[in-house]
């Protein structure tokens, strides 16, 4: 990497991360008081409406905000004519899911179903008012304001969800979460933003970037529809319970592996564009984002899956115990996620989107293939399916990987196979705390568990010379001596 892209990256990857983890701090403590509040139930109603929104507000995007932000220059009127084309598709699909709702009620059996979602899709136009200010930032790597507009929406959002699950609104206190999280983030868009409304539209301009943004729309909601298509399926075969236990180890089992992919993503996306087309830096750049992506994902996905237990007891109390197993096996599969993720993202990087497309129009069959043939056997073999579909498509998207830019299977599995093999270490090292001490209180367990999983961990690192760890350590020694 040059000088210049590489403290891009850096702050990036610093901004990014202060944004993605204080966002999902301020989410785990509210999902913790309100599943502790709330009942399975309640998060069953939720998780029936949830691919709606997620396929919806794929729709909304369109797109246009990736393929704005790695075009390397934007003129104002490509700014207008995406707000003017997202703007008019939110309230097109609002107007398509309210006319709908009553028979998303009636398919389901749910009483109230159709006013919940009506409210609940009211964050479509909310979020479309954002989009451009948003994409705006990120073209001038603006990554510490994101991040504060994004920390200050979660605690503004997560304050009143609480407050609404004391009061004893029940399933609204959950519904409203995504509404008022869309409200205060555009609204702070806006006050912190420098774009200035326009309604100019463009048909020349849209079709200039409409190639890119349908196939990676397409190509992102079918990706999301694998996800979430899950919850509405189970949702119709089994209790609402059974689909609120799903829901949340889903929910917990997935946030360590896309947390930590986010802060990568969103920083490589902006910061890789403008060396996209010089093949030696971008493969470079690539293989130092992998085993970055390596050295926190294995370490963070293997403790939680040690520590599972004690933390959702403690944590969300024993009522949730039936999630803790579902949890584990989907954190798990979680990894495959994260790591087919990043190849999709160098792709899109590149311009490849239609590739990205054909990629998910491969899992998305395969993955309804086998969700057909194992749903009879109950929760856990929908599970196992999810687990084959996913290692099978991570090793897919290293072959498009491979012939577009050189980054092929066997050479990312020697640069992932360190972080890895340490992890996996210090993962058994955190296992054998139960062993010796059975009956010790949760959150000591917990406590315990994760020091000796991240001192085995660290350790191994530096003896095993690792060279992410190695550059970190350089990195504080030099933050240090100019203090």
């Amino acid at each position: 990497m040059s000088e210049n892209t590489k403290q891009n990256t850096l702050k990036g990857l610093f901004w990014n991360a202060i944004d993605r983890f204080g966002n999902q701090l301020v989410t785990t403590i509210v999902g913790i008081i309100t599943a502790r509040i709330l009942t399975p139930d309640d998060f069953g109603v939720l998780a029936v409406l949830i691919i709606f929104t997620t396929v919806a507000t794929t729709f909304v995007d369109s797109g246009l905000a990736t393929s704005l932000v790695r075009s390397p220059k934007v003129e104002d009127n490509e700014y207008s004519t995406m707000f003017v084309f997202n703007l008019a598709v939110s309230i097109l699909l609002y107007g398509i899911l309210f006319f709908a709702a009553p028979y998303m009620e009636r398919f389901n059996g749910i009483g109230g179903l159709a006013l919940y979602a009506r409210v609940l899709f009211l964050q479509l136009i909310i979020h479309s008012f954002g989009i451009v200010q948003y994409v705006k930032l990120l073209k001038n790597f603006s990554f510490k304001q994101t991040a504060r507009i994004n920390v200050l929406a979660v605690i503004f959002s997560g304050t009143a969800v609480v407050s609404l699950a004391l009061l004893g609104f029940g399933v609204w206190a959950i519904l409203l979460q995504s509404p008022l999280y869309s409200s205060f983030r555009t609204g702070m868009l806006w006050l912190w933003g420098d774009w200035k409304v326009s309604l100019f539209f463009s048909f020349a301009v849209l079709k200039k970037h409409l190639r890119f943004s349908l196939s990676f729309m397409f190509g992102s909601m079918l990706g999301k529809v694998f996800s979430q298509s899950y919850y509405a399926f189970i949702g119709k075969h089994f209790t609402l319970a059974e689909t609120g236990f799903y829901l949340q180890a889903n929910k917990w089992g997935e946030t360590p592996n896309m947390l930590i992919s986010s802060v990568i993503q969103g920083t490589t996306l902006s910061t890789l564009t403008p060396i996209q087309d010089d093949y030696p830096r971008f493969l470079n750049a690539c293989r130092k984002s992998m085993k970055t992506l390596g050295f926190v994902l294995f370490p963070v996905s293997l403790c939680a899956i040690a520590v599972a237990e004690p933390a959702f007891t403690y944590f969300l109390s024993a009522k949730w115990n039936a999630s803790i197993f579902y949890f584990q096996l989907l954190c798990f599969a979680g990894l495959f996620i994260s790591l087919t993720d990043l190849n999709v993202n160098f792709l899109n990087i590149k311009g490849k989107s239609d590739y990205t497309l054909w990629l998910e129009v491969i899992k998305i069959s395969a993955a309804v293939a086998v969700l057909l043939a194992t749903f009879k056997f109950g929760i856990l073999y929908i599970i196992f399916g999810q687990i084959g579909i996913r290692i099978a498509f991570y090793c897919v998207s290293t072959i498009f990987s491979g012939k577009i830019y050189g980054y092929h299977f066997f050479r990312q599995l020697g640069d992932l196979s360190v972080s890895f093999l340490i992890s996996v270490m210090a993962f058994g090292a955190a296992l054998l705390v139960p062993h010796f001490f059975p009956n010790m209180h949760d959150l000591i367990m917990l406590s315990l568990q994760s020091l000796i999983f991240a001192m085995v961990y660290l350790a191994g690192n530096h003896v095993g010379r690792n060279e992410i760890w190695i550059e970190l350590l350089a990195m504080g020694k030099r933050k240090l001596t100019k203090k």
